[in-house]
């Protein structure tokens, strides 16, 4: 930073020291003997602070079948470093809104940097990260150069919002200018507020899309930080405006995350949202809807063929290049040959890893098993070759039915399963009930034939209401819901029972 521009934000009102309730957090966090009991006392002195702070601890993200009642019981849940984490991250958020924009829309800049923050926090869980509240405070501030800059340079941001919603030309015009762009003057400020060297490092590096693929933590808290800013741009920006698949790649390449886990992250950065607007007081999406926006994420990325996986990887790598031949390889293994749709071996690496994440963060998690009725029938009538075209055609509008952050799979047979993060009972059973029914209305030409294949679908939901021991026996239960379907006449989808299963297996 050139000594100019470091004079001129050394005089800028409020930096680069940080506000009074934050300095006593940061204080807090770096006493190694700190107490539970310390903590607590310190964060009850701001009423608005600790209700913040029990609230997060009884969210989706934390809460246990107990709830907590009081501060100390909060600590218990969340654990002293996340506590004084997020607490800095609702004291610097309080305290900063207040200020006075010159050039900056400040409803924009805080819908974004709220944005970003929860895309961070879903990618760092994604990643099996352990520190995903400080993932969470690095992508929240990764544009608090932005705001000094205004105060320090009330006519850099003249141009207005139209600069401001493009990031990439709003770093450009920084550099242009400055020399250096506001990730910089972030990173400055981090170090001025003595925050964690993770933390300044991360902001410093948060336009840093280029990074490539790394199994070290420190990396890998880098490169969600980096990504979670074009991931709320998905959320914030008008739909032309939306960058999918680019987004898509980038997620690849520096996380390792594919197109599947990818939109996995977006369906549960949706169902963050809500939560995340109540805690911090504010509208994200601008009263957008973010099942519409994932929906507009699903086709982008449907892109599910091998053939067409080849043809943008031959597009976008140069010849020669190994990385992509074995992304092609890898995402080979994972497909079944015949429908496109994904295997049973992948099929039980994602379950699992759903499960854990279901099980850990308390969210629902829903499996539906889909099995086409009377197929062997439909097989001896037309022949093997009509049925690979139902199987086909089953696939497609399975995919159809469906939402990118669910996952089809190929069980064997004619049977398939779809896997829905981070849906609850009902809304897995309204998605059943549409694919049955799109079944029901499709009819099939075969030769001069015309045909219709139904299909019966069991569904179960790991949850509070209904949890399980273990996928297995999650499986299992959906498995049994598909017997019940079938028993009562196929051509429907059933929930799984309890009870109902019990009498259904002493039947059969």
């Amino acid at each position: 930073m050139n000594p100019e521009t470091e004079a001129l934000l050394r005089r800028s009102v409020n930096f680069p020291s940080p506000p009074g309730v934050a300095t006593h957090i940061i204080e807090l966090a770096q006493d190694p003997d700190i107490e539970m009991g310390k903590v607590a006392k310190a964060l009850s002195m701001d009423s608005a602070l600790s209700t913040k702070v029990l609230r997060i601890a009884n969210s989706p993200l934390y809460a246990q079948r107990r709830k907590s009642e009081n501060l100390r019981q909060a600590l218990v849940v969340l654990g002293l470093n996340a506590t004084l984490t997020l607490a800095l991250s609702f004291s610097l958020v309080k305290s900063l809104r207040g200020g006075k924009p010159n050039g900056l829309s400040y409803p924009l800049y805080w819908r974004r940097a709220l944005l970003a923050a929860t895309a961070a926090r879903a990618l760092g869980d994604a990643m099996h990260h352990s520190m995903a509240e400080e993932i969470f405070l690095a992508a929240l501030l990764q544009d608090v150069g932005m705001l000094a800059l205004d105060k320090a340079l009330p006519d850099l941001y003249s141009q207005g919002e139209a600069l401001q919603r493009n990031h990439l030309a709003l770093a450009e015009h920084e550099i242009k200018q400055l020399q250096i762009d506001h990730a910089q003057v972030g990173g400055w400020l981090m170090q001025g507020w003595s925050l964690p060297e993770r933390l300044h490092r991360a902001i410093s590096n948060s336009h840093r899309l280029e990074l490539q693929c790394s199994a070290d933590p420190a990396q890998i808290f880098d490169r969600c930080v980096a990504l979670s800013g074009p991931v709320a741009d998905l959320f914030l920006l008008d739909p032309e405006q939306r960058q999918f698949a680019e987004t898509a790649l980038c997620a690849e390449r520096s996380l390792g995350l594919d197109k599947m886990s990818f939109g996995q992250v977006l369906g549960t950065i949706g169902a963050m949202i809500p939560e995340t607007e109540a805690i911090f007081e504010a509208d994200l999406l601008a009263k957008q809807h973010p099942e519409l926006i994932l929906e507009q994420a699903r086709e982008v990325l449907m892109l599910r063929s091998l053939h067409a996986l080849r043809e943008i990887n031959t597009l976008r790598a140069a010849p020669g290049d190994g990385a992509a031949r074995t992304l092609e390889l890898e995402e080979e293994t994972r497909r079944d040959e015949l429908t496109g749709v994904y295997n049973r071996a992948y099929l039980d690496q994602i379950l699992s890893r759903e499960f854990d994440n279901s099980t850990r963060h308390k969210w629902p998690l829903s499996v539906a098993f889909a099995d086409l009725d009377n197929f062997k029938v439909f097989n001896d009538s037309f022949g093997h070759q009509a049925g690979d075209r139902i199987l086909q055609a089953t696939a497609r509008m399975l995919r159809g039915n469906t939402r990118e952050t669910d996952l089809i799979a190929r069980y064997g047979g004619e049977e398939f399963v779809v896997v829905l993060p981070a849906t609850d009972a009902g809304t897995a059973r309204s998605i059943c009930e549409r694919i049955v029914m799109a079944f029901r209305n499709t009819g099939h030409v075969i030769g001069s034939d015309h045909a219709k294949v139904t299909v019966s679908i069991g569904c179960a939901t790991h949850g509070a209401e209904t949890p399980f021991a273990n996928v297995a026996d999650f499986v299992k239960a959906a498995g049994q819901a598909l017997h019940t379907a079938k028993l009562r006449g196929r051509n429907r989808s059933v929930p799984f029972d309890r009870q109902i299963s019990a009498t259904t297996a002493s039947i059969g």
